[in-house]
């Protein structure tokens, strides 16, 4: 509960434009892990015995579906502008610096 903590504070002290900007960067963060999970979950698929798994495969899994429900959080949100931004900075992205 104290990160939780420490994530309001952190909010509390940033401006509007700050806020968008670091939605829409953790939006194309997520989108680059999620082309990353053909290659981090190779071919497993979800009918696949829980106990013969290795458990870095399960955790690969986890992160994954975890991933897309950020995403899926955060394009939920974006305003009309924030919208047109991130689908400007995904096709303009290069990858991270």
């Amino acid at each position: 509960m104290a990160w939780e903590n420490h994530v309001v504070v952190l909010r509390l002290g940033m401006t509007a434009e700050e806020l968008s900007e670091l939605k829409i960067k953790r939006a194309i963060y997520l989108r680059m892990l999620l082309d990353s999970a053909p290659k981090r979950l190779q071919d497993w698929v979800d009918e696949d015995q829980l106990e013969d798994m290795p458990k870095s495969r399960l955790f690969e899994w986890v992160a994954y579906d975890l991933e897309c429900l950020e995403l899926e959080q955060i394009e939920g949100t974006m305003t009309a502008g924030e919208e047109a931004r991130y689908v400007r900075e995904v096709v303009e992205f290069k990858g991270f610096e």
